[in-house]
């Protein structure tokens, strides 16, 4: 019977896996540092009670952060409130970000965090750089979005980040499960972190 090495340097993707392994990041955790999220009104407490909680970081990677979210705004704005040493950073997508303007929409919802906290709060909204021009001008707004999204889902807040396929809204909340996967590591969260800043 073979060994597992033997199978392992016989398979045409052997080279190419330890190509990568020497590339790709690697970050050892222990299992323990990692929780499961059962269903979304679960995620979206536990999501609320770590930015009431927070000390130095909230960092929230979403496609879109709902309309109606006032109760997660308020949340991150008592934080705020209660921790004058607390940087937010929210990264949405331009285009889901502002689809509903003038109407309110998720840049509606967070444009008074950025005036009431200027040099705490950061908002930034990705743009495809293949939708400009004439393109931008007559494709229609929801169809203008398969030319490409921000559609990563992280939630850090200071050692600890949420990877999700959650977005920030009610349907999330409520009744659309997904995934959530709580990591309880500072060298985990800070990788996301450069992801998420950069």
């Amino acid at each position: 019977m073979p060994t597992q090495q033997a199978f392992v340097s016989a398979s045409p993707l052997a080279s190419l896996a330890t190509d990568l392994d020497r590339v790709a990041p690697r970050i050892d955790i222990n299992a323990d540092q990692i929780q499961i999220i059962d269903g979304p009104a679960e995620f979206y407490e536990v999501l609320k009670a770590k930015i009431r909680r927070a000390k130095r970081r909230i960092y929230l990677s979403t496609l879109y952060i709902g309309k109606s979210e006032h109760e997660l705004i308020a949340t991150i704005r008592n934080a705020l409130n209660s921790n004058t040493s607390l940087r937010v950073s929210i990264l949405t997508d331009a285009l889901r970000g502002t689809r509903e303007a003038p109407q309110p929409s998720c840049a509606a919802l967070l444009a008074p965090l950025v005036r009431d906290f200027p040099d705490r709060v950061e908002v930034r909204m990705y743009h495809t750089p293949n939708l400009t021009g004439l393109r931008k001008a007559f494709i229609p707004k929801r169809i203008n979005e398969g030319w490409g999204l921000q559609h990563i889902k992280l939630y850090g807040i200071d050692d600890e980040v949420i990877l999700s396929g959650a977005n920030l809204s009610n349907d999330y909340f409520t009744n659309r499960q997904d995934r959530y996967h709580l990591f309880i590591s500072k060298t985990v969260t800070d990788y996301f972190a450069r992801i998420h800043n950069a």
